[in-house]
């Protein structure tokens, strides 16, 4: 086995693993908070030291604000009572009406 072949055998799987993480935590959100904040207990948690502390910090659980922290589906409404122009009149939708039109 040569080095490039080496090199292949790591390399390629690596990227596919990284491609993995990085769909199941952009469609699963919660799952990854839920793992990230248990490393961060594993490792020490608030009482961790040097570069555990830094790790824990970087770990730790983001509040989430806005139209995707979920809370908008009969919650705190974020995204729905944001809709108001400045006038206090409701803004135009950023949705366009598309007319399909057969050609005679």
């Amino acid at each position: 086995m040569s080095l490039y072949h080496a090199v292949e055998t790591l390399l390629v799987p690596l990227i596919v693993l990284a491609c993995a993480v990085s769909v199941a935590s952009r469609y699963a959100p919660r799952t990854r908070e839920r793992i990230k904040a248990g490393l961060a207990a594993r490792l020490g948690g608030q009482s961790a030291i040097g570069w555990r502390a830094r790790m824990v910090r970087w770990l730790a659980p983001q509040a989430a604000a806005g139209c995707a922290s979920g809370c908008d589906d009969g919650g705190c409404n974020t995204c729905a009572s944001n809709t108001t122009g400045a006038a206090g009149t409701p803004d135009k939708p950023a949705e366009q009406v598309i007319q399909l039109v057969r050609k005679r």
